[in-house]
């Protein structure tokens, strides 16, 4: 059944508000100001939630989205927004939730560091069914695609050429690209394939091709994982380890991070969630010493190998689950946390405030997580200031770069 509604505000997903038959209705592709033309799609008791069919009054801020998949592509979601709307959009919406959940003042918040809109990711993850695609929004049904706008050159290059060979028993495939032009691309499979058909084509249009069975990678040919560059620093990134996907906007936020630590050269860093050990190689030449801790020990041994790749003396690697149990780390004086979207919790903020480090750096790539997390943090430590970064354009995400002074 179709509706109109006129939306009056944005919720934290980019999705339309507005109110019908006494709920909240959250509408896809539709922006405040507007009246739009919708359907619902889902009744709950305490709130609905529709689509956009027609826009019949249009917001200044909409444009027409360039990717032709995107009203069916569960990736992007904002993309109806012009860029300049996106960035105001996260900001508010930052700035609202850190405020009414946190109490942060949003004065806090200094400023929001922008991407390129396009052509920014260096690695996407494909499903596929025959063909290669996304998944259609809350469906496992294929969208199949040629090409992904927010992607790489070389990424999309990759794509076109796997889309003209037969994807038989492939789950997944994932493609990563650097700096120097080289791609890598990693199958995922259940059952074997015909591995000599596929590196017949693929040693045309890749330098790295990887099989991952039951969550163990081999490489068929290359050497297994490809180098990028951030700043002076080099890091190897094996096929399934974590890297972010956005380059350049992960050299903005380091500075940011950077700013925030103002080292002088002899205070001590703990860096937890290190992953492959880049933030804490990023800071190595204005620390004393770097102590990088990681749960996955894959992790661990890519940072080791980057740590050697940069010839780094004065950091070291540890395995460790810092919501279980982490050692009474004394003379610490900066503690830099990057945890994964689901933020810290209790027990691990626990452990960090024990080790009473003058300084906090908090990465935060969820604003609602973050906003928890903070509630307990500022019983010892006070927020300074607050930078924003743009590592996904057309997605509601956002990262967050938080300063935590010690109370004395």
């Amino acid at each position: 059944m179709k509706e109109e509604f006129e939306i009056f505000e944005l919720d934290h997903f980019g999705r339309g508000i507005t109110r019908y038959n006494k709920k909240i209705v959250f509408i896809e592709n539709a922006m405040d100001t507007e009246v739009v033309e919708a359907k619902i799609t889902r009744n709950k008791k305490n709130f609905s939630e529709g689509e956009t069919l027609k826009v019949l009054k249009e917001s200044t801020d909409r444009w027409k989205p360039a990717c032709p998949y995107y009203n069916n592509c569960g990736g992007c979601n904002i993309m109806h927004m012009k860029y300049t709307k996106q960035l105001d959009f996260k900001i508010k919406e930052t700035k609202k939730i850190l405020e009414k959940f946190a109490g942060i003042s949003p004065s806090l918040i200094k400023e929001i560091i922008p991407s390129n809109d396009f052509s920014y990711r260096n690695k996407v993850t494909l499903k596929i069914k025959e063909k290669l695609g996304f998944f259609k929004k809350k469906t496992y049904e294929l969208v199949e695609i040629d090409e992904c706008l927010i992607c790489s050159e070389d990424i999309n290059r990759v794509i076109k050429e796997l889309n003209q060979l037969k994807l038989d028993k492939i789950s997944e495939v994932i493609i990563r690209s650097n700096y120097k032009n080289e791609t890598m691309v990693i199958f995922k499979i259940t059952e074997d394939i015909d591995e000599d058909y596929y590196k017949k084509h693929l040693e045309k249009i890749t330098e790295n091709f990887i099989i991952v069975k039951d969550g163990i990678s081999r490489t068929i040919f290359g050497d297994g994982y490809i180098t990028e560059k951030l700043g002076d620093y080099y890091f190897k990134i094996s096929p399934l380890s974590f890297f972010q996907v956005n380059t350049n906007q992960a050299l903005k936020l380091y500075n940011v991070i950077k700013k925030y630590a103002d080292l002088n050269k002899n205070e001590n860093v703990l860096d937890l969630y290190c992953g492959t050990g880049t933030i804490g190689i990023f800071l190595s030449n204005l620390a004393g010493h770097v102590t990088g801790i990681e749960i996955n020990q894959d992790a661990v041994n890519d940072a080791i190998e980057n740590k050697n790749l940069n010839g780094i003396i004065n950091i070291d690697f540890v395995r460790k689950d810092i919501r279980r149990v982490i050692d009474k780390y004394k003379d610490i004086d900066v503690v830099i946390v990057d945890p994964p979207r689901s933020g810290l919790g209790y027990k691990a903020i626990k452990n960090i405030t024990e080790i009473n480090s003058k300084k906090i750096i908090y990465t935060s790539c969820d604003s609602a997580t973050l906003a928890r997390d903070l509630n307990i943090l500022k019983n010892n430590y006070r927020v300074e200031e607050i930078t924003l970064v743009d590592m996904f354009p057309n997605t509601h995400h956002v990262e967050s770069v938080i300063l935590l002074q010690r109370k004395d």
